[in-house]
C-alpha cells in the first residue's frame, strides 16, 4: 500500500467518524462489488473475504483448449476422425436462419 492509499483509508475513517457512519455497504450492484471492497474495505473491517471470478478458470480452459488444438495440428492427430481442419471449418461455419429454428420450438414448449 502506498501513502495515498493509506491518507485515503485514513480520511474515510475520520469522514464516517464525523458522520457517525455507521460503515455499512451500500447497496452496490454484483458486478462492481470486487472494486468497491477493494477499496473501501480496511483489513480490521473483518469484511476481507472476497470472492474471485471465474476470469482465472476460464482463462486456463482456453490456453488448455488452445494448445491443445495446436498439438493435434503439428503432429496431425485425429482424435475422433476430426481434423483440425474441420475444427477449423465448423468454427468458421455462417449459420443461417433456418438452422436457428429449433430455438424457437424449444421456447414454444
Amino acid at each position: 500500500m502506498n501513502d495515498s492509499e493509506l491518507r485515503r483509508r485514513e480520511l474515510l475513517k475520520q469522514t464516517r467518524r464525523l458522520y457517525q457512519d455507521s460503515a455499512a455497504i451500500p447497496a452496490v450492484h454484483p458486478r462492481y462489488g470486487h472494486i468497491y471492497h477493494e477499496l473501501y474495505d480496511t483489513p480490521d473491517s473483518g469484511e476481507g473475504e472476497h470472492h474471485s471470478g471465474s476470469f482465472f478458470a476460464r482463462l486456463m480452459l482456453a490456453v488448455f483448449l488452445f494448445l491443445s488444438f495446436v498439438y493435434i495440428e503439428q503432429n496431425h492427430l485425429k482424435p475422433a476422425d476430426i481434423s483440425s481442419t474441420q475444427i477449423v471449418n465448423e468454427i468458421q461455419k455462417e449459420i443461417s436462419g433456418n438452422e436457428m429454428d429449433f430455438i424457437n420450438t424449444i421456447k414454444l414448449n
